[in-house]
């Protein structure tokens, strides 16, 4: 009986781990079949080539102060379950000299531009890693740098610009972990979002970066 009661266990085990890896979205930005939306105006520029996804805003913030904020539906995406977002960046510029790039997840209603919802967003910089939150008439709440953080799981990292790094946005229930080159580190507890399908980024800064090889699983 305990041998059986064993096999069950490792095979629902197994089961687990696979439900949890199942791919949704697999993209390389070689071709055109996701649709990602290309913008070109004066300020903004989202382009597809080479097998890349760039993204750019042209002028310094203080000079034109606007951000893009660019959404990208992924009809079986569920942002209130588990999963692991993955992909490469290279982050070319920026006005600062610590950010790279924000990346979102969650819902984005669109009337005449992008109406925020509720979203979280992970702010990359060269050096550390941040977790912030939007809710429509609630505004912004910005949690601690991962610098901040006072855990002895977590690895200290740095990155340089003009080099491809691997970043991975991990929710396993209610908490938020963030790797860097398969390192962890970031770890947040959260409130899951009860409703999105949603993922993009949002462009303030006077900057410009790649990105390549997203993958999510759910």
């Amino acid at each position: 009986m305990k041998v059986k009661v064993l096999v069950l266990l490792v095979f629902l085990g197994f089961s687990i781990c696979y439900a949890q890896q199942n791919v949704i979205l697999k993209e390389d930005f070689e071709g055109f079949e996701n649709n990602w939306q290309l913008i070109n105006t004066k300020e903004f520029k989202v382009n597809q080539e080479a097998g890349t996804l760039s993204i750019r805003k042209a002028t310094e913030n203080q000079i034109i102060n606007g951000c893009m904020w660019y959404k990208k539906t992924i009809p079986s995406f569920n942002a209130d379950k588990n999963f692991s977002i993955e992909f490469e960046a290279k982050s070319i510029s920026s006005e600062f000299a610590s950010n790279c790039f924000d990346f979102i997840w969650g819902k984005m209603q669109e009337y005449d531009g992008t109406r925020k919802l509720s979203i979280y967003q992970i702010d990359f910089n060269l050096t550390n890693v941040r977790l912030a939150k939007f809710e429509l008439f609630k505004g912004w709440k910005y949690y601690e740098w991962s610098d901040e953080l006072k855990d002895s799981s977590l690895s200290a990292f740095k990155i340089e610009r003009g080099n491809f790094n691997k970043f991975e946005i991990i929710q396993k229930d209610n908490i938020i972990m963030v790797k860097v080159n398969n390192s962890l580190v970031y770890k947040m507890p959260i409130e899951l979002q009860k409703i999105g399908s949603e993922i993009g980024f949002q462009q303030c800064l006077k900057s410009e970066w790649e990105m390549d090889n997203l993958i999510i699983k759910q």
